[in-house]
């Protein structure tokens, strides 16, 4: 899986995730995983909203994921890739 889905499947179970936790749950850079998290959001995949100091974030779960030979609803992905990581000996 990629570093986007990774980070979109975190966040999708962590709202109100900093980067910095992002990063490391991902093991990416915090750089890397605000770099993600900015076309994770103009790609319509997800969207930020300044709370304080703090930012929560929303999956758009309606939206199709797009790729060579995936075509599926996000909400579709998301049940799929938070199982494989709640059941991983890395969780």
């Amino acid at each position: 899986m990629t570093n986007h889905g990774h980070v979109l499947a975190y966040i999708s179970m962590n709202a109100d995730a900093r980067l910095r936790d992002v990063a490391e749950q991902v093991g990416i850079t915090e750089r890397r995983a605000a770099q993600i998290v900015n076309d994770l959001d103009r790609a319509g995949y997800l969207t930020k909203t300044r709370t304080g100091r703090r930012n929560r974030y929303q999956v758009n779960r309606e939206m199709t994921v797009q790729a060579p030979r995936l075509q599926m609803p996000v909400s579709q992905l998301l049940a799929v890739l938070v199982t494989a990581l709640d059941q991983s000996p890395l969780a």
